[in-house]
C-alpha cells in the first residue's frame, strides 16, 4: 500500500478544512453579499502547530524581500503577523483600529523611523480595501510600503487593484488552488467546485475609490436623540415619520412621466419616508401633478424631496427656486444644493423667505466612481452645512463627515447587493451604508422602480435598511 505524501502547504489546507476555517454553504459577507464559501482564519490561533506552520510558510514569502518591519491588518492578521515576525526574527509595528484618545495618541505603535520599509500582513485578500487602509496609515507616519503578504487571494480583484496602485501582494494560495486541492482530495464535489468558481468570477471588484475608504465611523445616536439636536422643523418632522413608519428609505423616482411618478408614489408610499423627484424630467409636470403629489404625501405620510441640486450664483438660484414654472418653493419639503458656488447658494435661498418650511440638503459627496467631490470640496461643504444648520438639515454623502448630529446623512448608491452599473454608479448595501458609512437615510432608485414588483422591492429595502439601523444602534 502506497501512502500519499503531502507537501507542507497541502497539509496546511487539509488542516484548515478539517477545523472549518474553510467552509461551504451560504454566508453573508461584510459587504452584505451572499457567498457560497467562507474563510474563517481567526480559528488558526487556537491551533498552535497550525499557526506555526502557517507563519513558517509566510516567513518564506518575505525572505527574499527587502524590508524593515511587518504590520498586520487589524485585527484578524495581528496574531499571524506576530508569528511571522518571531519566525523571521523581524521587528513588528502595530496599527490600531482607531487612534488612542489619551497618552501618545498614536495610531501606529512601535519603534521605527520615517523612511524605513514595512510589509503588510493580511489573512485574506478580497477587494484589497483593508490593506489599502492600513498602507495609508503606515505611509502617513513615514513608513514605506511596497509589498503585502497573505494566506489566500480570493481572486476577486484585490491583488489586481493593489498592483495598479504600486503594491505587490504575495500569497500562499489562490482560491482556485484551494478549490483544486479540495476537489482532488474529495472534500468537495464538482458541483460545489463549479458553483464557487462561478461566484468568484461574477463578483470581482474592478476599482477601489481610495479617497472614500471608510474610516472608523463616529458613534451615531438614535433617531429619537437626533430629533432633539436638529434645528430645522422639517428635519424633526422627517425623523418623526421615520420612527412612526419604521422606514429610513427614500425612493428616487427617476421615471419619465407624471403618471408614472404618481402611480409609483401611491404604490410604495407607505414604505418610504421621502419621495425624491426631479420635476424637470417628467415633461408633463404641472400644478395638477403637484396637487396630486401633495395628496399622496399626506395619505402615505412622506416628504416631497425635489433634487434640483441648485448650483449657480445667488441671484440665479433664487429665481430657480421661486420660478412659477416648477414653483418648487411652494411645495417642496426638501431641496438639494451643490456648493460649488460657495455659501452664497445657501444664503441666497435663505433670503427668499421660504426656508422656514423647506429644508436644504447639501451635496457633499456623490456615488459615481470618478466624482470630483474631493476632500477640499467636502470640507467646505461641511463648513457651510454646520454654519447654516438652521436651514440645512443634512448632507448627501458616502460617509459621515460632521460631528454635528443635528445634520442628517443621506446616502445614495445603495443596492441590496453591492455592485456597479455601466454608467459609473457604484453601490453599497444597506448594511455597509449604516454600519460603516454612518448613513441616516438611504436613497434607492432603480433597485425599486425598475424592479419587476416595485412594492415587493420597496419592502425589501425598507426592512433591510431599518434592520441595519437597529443593528448599528443596538
Amino acid at each position: 500500500m502506497i501512502t500519499k505524501t503531502m507537501t507542507k502547504k497541502q497539509a496546511i489546507l487539509t488542516k484548515l478544512f478539517d477545523i472549518d476555517a474553510i467552509q461551504f454553504g451560504e454566508f453573508e459577507l461584510r459587504s452584505g453579499i451572499m457567498s457560497p464559501f467562507y474563510l474563517d482564519f481567526r480559528k488558526i490561533i487556537s491551533y498552535p502547530q497550525l499557526l506555526k506552520d502557517v507563519c513558517a510558510e509566510l516567513a518564506n514569502l518575505v525572505e527574499p524581500l527587502p524590508f524593515d518591519y511587518l504590520c498586520g491588518v487589524p485585527y484578524a492578521a495581528l496574531s499571524i503577523a506576530t508569528g511571522v515576525a518571531m519566525t523571521h526574527n523581524t521587528p513588528l509595528v502595530v496599527k490600531r483600529k482607531q487612534r488612542k484618545a489619551y497618552g501618545t495618541k498614536k495610531l501606529i505603535e512601535g519603534d521605527f523611523e520615517a523612511g524605513q520599509s514595512c510589509i503588510v500582513v493580511e489573512d485574506i485578500v478580497t477587494s484589497g480595501m483593508s490593506i489599502v487602509a492600513t498602507i495609508k496609515d503606515l505611509e502617513e507616519v513615514g513608513l514605506k510600503v511596497e509589498h503585502a503578504i497573505a494566506l489566500v487571494d480570493r481572486e476577486q480583484g484585490g491583488t489586481t487593484i493593489l498592483a495598479k496602485m504600486g503594491y505587490k501582494v504575495h500569497f500562499l494560495f489562490t482560491m482556485t488552488e484551494v478549490l483544486d486541492f479540495l476537489l482532488s482530495e474529495g472534500k468537495i464535489d464538482e458541483k460545489k467546485y463549479q458553483e464557487t468558481l462561478t461566484f468568484i468570477s461574477e463578483n470581482v471588484t474592478k476599482e477601489l475609490n481610495v479617497t472614500t475608504l471608510p474610516a472608523k465611523p463616529l458613534p451615531v445616536p438614535s433617531y429619537e436623540e437626533r430629533q432633539e439636536k436638529c434645528l430645522h422643523p422639517t428635519a424633526k418632522r422627517l425623523l418623526d415619520i421615520m420612527q412612526r413608519k419604521q422606514t429610513n428609505l427614500t425612493l428616487s423616482a427617476d421615471v419619465d412621466t407624471s403618471e408614472e411618478l404618481l402611480n409609483l408614489a401611491d404604490k410604495v408610499g407607505e414604505h418610504i419616508c421621502m419621495l425624491k423627484l426631479h420635476a424637470d424630467i417628467y415633461g408633463d409636470f404641472n400644478a395638477e401633478t403637484v396637487a396630486k403629489l401633495q395628496t399622496l404625501a399626506q395619505k402615505h405620510d412622506f416628504l416631497l424631496f425635489e433634487d434640483s441640486k441648485f448650483a449657480d450664483i445667488g441671484n440665479t438660484v433664487k429665481k430657480q427656486f421661486t420660478s412659477k414654472l416648477m414653483n418648487i418653493a411652494a411645495w417642496a419639503d426638501v431641496v438639494t444644493v451643490h456648493v460649488v458656488a460657495g455659501e452664497a447658494s445657501v444664503t441666497s435661498l435663505k433670503d427668499t423667505g421660504y426656508l422656514d418650511k423647506t429644508a436644504l440638503i447639501l451635496i457633499a459627496q456623490m456615488s459615481t466612481k470618478d466624482t470630483l467631490t474631493d476632500g477640499r470640496y467636502m470640507m467646505k461643504a461641511v463648513q457651510i452645512a454646520e454654519k447654516n444648520a438652521d436651514c440645512v438639515m443634512g448632507m448627501v454623502a458616502q460617509k459621515r463627515l460632521s460631528k454635528n448630529m443635528g445634520l442628517l446623512q443621506f446616502t445614495p448608491g445603495v443596492h441590496l447587493y453591492a455592485k456597479g452599473d455601466n454608467s459609473g454608479q457604484t453601490y453599497n448595501t444597506p448594511k455597509i451604508a449604516f454600519s460603516e458609512r454612518g448613513a441616516d437615510v438611504i436613497i434607492v432608485g432603480r433597485g425599486i422602480y425598475k424592479a419587476e414588483n416595485p412594492v415587493k422591492a420597496a419592502i425589501a429595502y425598507k426592512n433591510a435598511a431599518w434592520q441595519a439601523y437597529l443593528d448599528r444602534n443596538a
